[in-house]
């Protein structure tokens, strides 16, 4: 190999390293609360972090195949705050409580901006991080389905996971394709 050459090949390593290396995750992008409590808690922490308070005038409703109890309570207009954990992240929180302040579910949704770079990569990782965090503090998932395993081609995917071991529940799923045209992950954290 000529001594001209040497450079070069090294500077061509380099690149490669660093386009290889894992991608970071931000620890306010996957700090959730797995925990239920008052409105005013919650308000109180959203105004702390800084998140925008974009409640709406209307009741935003939430399926059974997401919430199985949502006919059982009577909720007031859902608080929804909006903050940014990473520039090309936007995170949606939104709190159902009932007339007496009590929050029963936790609506968290991460969507990507118009113009994320290797987002597929970032919210899968994103999705993993949620998925070990959750599984420490709630034991084993009781169901999980990863269609993203199976699919190799541009069709949009689906991925499920539900923990439904203790009082405190969550369900998680994550949408997206294999051309990075869309992705977004859902978590729902609830009590009966």
């Amino acid at each position: 190999m000529k001594k001209s050459t040497l450079p070069f090949l090294i500077f061509i390593i380099a690149l490669f390293a660093i386009s290889c290396a894992s991608i970071k995750i931000d620890s306010k992008t996957t700090n959730v609360k797995l925990e239920l409590g008052s409105i005013e808690k919650f308000k109180q922490y959203e105004t702390e972090v800084k998140s925008i308070d974009k409640t709406r005038d209307y009741f935003v409703d939430v399926s059974e195949d997401i919430y199985p109890y949502i006919k059982n309570h009577n909720f007031e207009i859902p608080k929804e705050f909006v903050s940014k954990p990473e520039p090309e992240i936007q995170l949606l929180k939104r709190y159902y409580y009932a007339k007496d302040g009590e929050v029963k579910m936790i609506f968290y949704e991460w969507s990507e901006s118009l113009r994320a770079n290797n987002s597929n990569k970032k919210f899968k990782k994103i999705f993993e991080q949620l998925e070990t965090e959750i599984t420490k503090q709630l034991g084993e998932n009781s169901f999980k389905m990863l269609e993203s395993d199976t699919i190799n081609d541009n069709s949009t995917y689906r991925n499920d996971v539900k923990w439904e071991n203790s009082e405190l529940k969550a369900y998680m799923f994550r949408f997206g394709d294999n051309e990075n045209r869309h992705n977004e992950i859902n978590l729902v954290i609830y009590i009966n």
